[in-house]
């Protein structure tokens, strides 16, 4: 990322920005099999009137949730990935928040290479570096 540690935390913080993170599980041969995890990561829209400045920031919270989740990309090891889905404008209302408007990222967290193996014990442990690096930088888990 661009700006340092204090920064991004602010950021966090002025945002409400927070995340969760749940098992990937895909059918294969009839068994369910982790092979990965889904990420969401949310920030507030700014309490503004519709307006292109309102799209401007927005788009601008979405950039930084998408380098947020791209940071993530060195911790599913060499060959793993981070699959953001596209851009939506739309502001999502979530009871944990009071349904206050904010901005939805998505994200599959792919394994490394044969992601169709039975999960490890290294793949189970391998949250705990994502979900601490999402609090490192100031995110929170579900809300604020």
């Amino acid at each position: 990322m661009t700006s340092d540690a204090g920064t991004r935390g602010g950021w966090a913080e002025r945002t409400k920005a927070c995340w969760e993170v749940t098992p990937l599980v895909e059918m294969h041969g009839g068994a369910r099999v982790q092979v990965g995890f889904d990420l969401s990561l949310f920030a507030r829209i700014p309490d503004m009137p519709a307006s292109d400045e309102r799209v401007r920031a927005i788009e601008a919270i979405w950039d930084r949730l998408v380098e947020i989740a791209e940071s993530l990309a060195p911790l599913l090891g060499a060959s793993g990935r981070v699959e953001v889905t596209p851009f939506d404008l739309a502001a999502r209302l979530r009871p944990e928040t009071r349904f206050a408007p904010e901005v939805m990222l998505q994200a599959r967290l792919v394994h490394p290479s044969d992601h169709l193996a039975p999960p490890s014990e290294a793949d189970r442990d391998r949250v705990r570096p994502i979900e601490e690096h999402l609090a490192g930088l100031g995110l929170r888990r579900k809300s604020w």
